[in-house]
């Protein structure tokens, strides 16, 4: 099922289970290899200790990269099940993880891609634009990549020889190139850059980029591009990686690529009614709870005379505490009805995002882990790096006004 794993959830690496959680870092859902944990069970296991991600135990699915593996993962937790006594989820996990460095390392992955290129890349024919856009401003661009030089140039080569006005070489619209650049580390370590012949790259004498290195740091991007913290602005795909690493280590301004948003944005026009619907029955239900909770106040003696008599005469209802609980029973059996119905309906919203896990941004009510993560460490997020086109090149972007709570 190609569906089942999305970006966000979290692995809890030994019981075999898969979570996602909210800002709050509650687990909203579980699913133990591919089938749902009971909410009881959920709450036993994960609702009275405190999750701590990336301690070990609980790994975050933070990349694109990690979708598909820990696909694979949950249906091995499922075969563990059927046919071990005592499973270890735990050396599983690092069987599974061992293995995709492995595919990744002896180009099992990459020799297919590199086999039929258009099979597997999605060539976005306005990146050119956008590059060459940006560079008319004085803009200097530099791609900085984890992947071996020939990878980098096959798809580079793919994405960006030959398109925009000039037709030019990728490399041209560079003005440095990072290769094996060893992402996280790079943004915590202190390395020179090394050489990088730029013909490994593919390009001709004339054609090459100004800078090509492997390796290196921060600092030494930092040198050679001659700017400096946050008058670098970011891109990339990788929440801890990419974005976290780079804004913590080195105080640039972030821009992350979330391609699932574009088909987010697809399903949330299609639920735009029944958002609407939810937001009527959710305050139908807090105008319930209120009257039933005005009524056992009254009940218990703790309303004023006044403001009780007030009440049975907008209500129409006679004195006497018989018909007080009558009506007290039927807020009761209203407001459950209500509640079964946002739930119900709660539930409908979700399944159009994911049938499983509902939107990568949202958990339950609550904003998710992946999207809170979103909201602290990327300045900026978009699907992809073209829709900047769309803008002046030197438009500056600001935050909408936040409010508290109490503010609204």
């Amino acid at each position: 099922d190609p569906d089942f794993v999305i970006r966000g959830l979290i692995v809890d690496r030994r019981r075999g289970n898969i979570l996602k959680m909210d800002r709050h870092h509650y687990a909203v859902q579980a699913f133990h290899g591919t089938r749902k944990l009971p909410p009881e069970m959920r709450k036993d296991l994960y609702a009275r200790r405190r999750v701590r991600i990336g301690a070990g135990t609980f790994v975050p699915v933070d990349s694109p990269f990690s979708v598909p593996e820990i696909s694979l993962y949950a249906q091995m937790v499922d075969l563990m099940d059927r046919r071990e006594r005592r499973p270890d989820y735990r050396h599983l996990y690092d069987d599974v993880r061992a293995a995709i460095d492995e595919a990744h390392a002896d180009d099992s992955i990459k020799g297919v891609i590199a086999r039929a290129p258009l099979r597997y890349l999605e060539v976005d024919g306005a990146l050119a634009e956008t590059l060459e856009r940006l560079r008319t401003l004085g803009t200097k661009l530099f791609l900085l990549t984890n992947s071996e030089p020939a990878y980098s140039a096959l798809v580079m080569e793919r994405l960006l020889t030959g398109r925009g006005s000039r037709r030019r070489h990728w490399t041209g619209f560079f003005d440095l190139i990072v290769v094996r650049a060893e992402k996280p580390a790079f943004f915590a370590r202190h390395e020179a850059f090394r050489p990088l012949d730029a013909r490994i790259l593919g390009a001709s004498r004339d054609r090459r980029p100004r800078f090509a290195f492997a390796g290196g740091c921060v600092s030494a991007l930092e040198r050679a591009l001659g700017v400096a913290g946050d008058e670098i602005l970011y891109f990339g795909d990788h929440t801890y990686g990419d974005i976290m690493k780079s804004k913590r280590s080195g105080g640039w301004r972030t821009a992350m690529i979330i391609r699932e948003l574009e088909e987010e944005l697809e399903r949330l026009e299609t639920v735009r009614g029944p958002l609407r619907r939810l937001e009527q029955l959710e305050r139908r239900a807090d105008r319930i709870a209120g009257e039933r909770d005005f009524l056992e106040r009254a009940l218990e003696g703790e309303v004023p005379p006044r403001a009780r008599a007030r009440y049975r005469a907008e209500r129409g209802l006679p004195p006497g505490v018989r018909e007080a609980r009558r009506l007290l029973g039927r807020l009761e059996e209203e407001l459950d009805g209500v509640r079964r119905t946002i739930a119900e309906l709660e539930a409908a919203i979700d399944a159009c995002f994911n049938e499983h896990w509902g939107s990568i941004f949202r958990a339950g009510r609550e904003i998710s882990h992946f999207g809170n993560q979103v909201g602290e460490f990327a300045c900026i997020y978009t699907s992809r790096v073209s829709n900047f086109r769309n803008y002046p090149m030197d438009k500056y972007f600001l935050t909408a006004h936040e409010f508290m709570p109490h503010e609204h």
